[in-house]
């Protein structure tokens, strides 16, 4: 299981900027989608786990609030085990024992609500930028992601950017899975 500190700026966009964007910015373009796992003890400590396809890759990210950013655990699992998540069933990982050991009850835990990402990412000094173009409940978004090794570069890198798009930068925008989940309870 691979663990790492995410910390990262990010915004929705216009459709217009957004594309304006994506005509600027070369680089790898792809598509993947996000299964949301989620349960009433999850939302209330503000974890977040997903599984993630892509490009026939299939990992759970189990994401943990710290005091600057949020910590990630990253696990490779096989499309089996999604499969066996979309029916009910929870595998036996290192994901799943993590929680199980917080106090998690893992059979609260399902999968009921998916996100597709046409994204495409760009490398810069500081971090990769990623752009998204989101579908879920018939609802489209487009998002700026800037995902930065060092915080304060990556907040230098970032600001620039923003100053030369003129974007107001006022704090990050809802996550994806809060995004899904607020459509949900307004009904759309």
């Amino acid at each position: 299981m691979e663990k790492n500190l995410e910390i990262e700026y990010k915004m929705l966009l216009s459709e217009a900027l957004f594309n304006q964007l994506m005509n600027d910015f070369k680089g790898h373009t792809y598509s993947q989608t996000n299964y949301y796992l989620t349960s009433i003890e999850l939302s209330a400590l503000r974890y977040s786990l997903r599984i993630r396809e892509k490009e026939g890759y299939y990992e759970m990210t189990l994401k943990i609030p710290e005091k600057n950013g949020r910590l990630e655990h990253n696990l490779e699992i096989t499309k089996e085990d999604l499969e066996m998540i979309q029916k009910g069933e929870i595998p036996d990982n290192e994901i799943t024992r993590l929680l199980s050991n917080k106090g998690f009850n893992l059979n609260l835990i399902k999968q009921a609500y998916s996100l597709t990402t046409i994204r495409r990412d760009v490398p810069f000094d500081s971090g990769m930028l990623s752009l998204d173009e989101n579908h879920y409940n018939g609802i489209t978004d487009y998002e700026l992601e800037f995902e930065v090794n060092d915080e304060e570069k990556g907040l230098k890198q970032f600001e620039e950017l923003c100053q030369t798009y003129h974007l107001q930068y006022k704090g990050n925008c809802a996550s994806k899975i809060a995004r899904v989940l607020s459509t949900l309870k307004a009904g759309l």
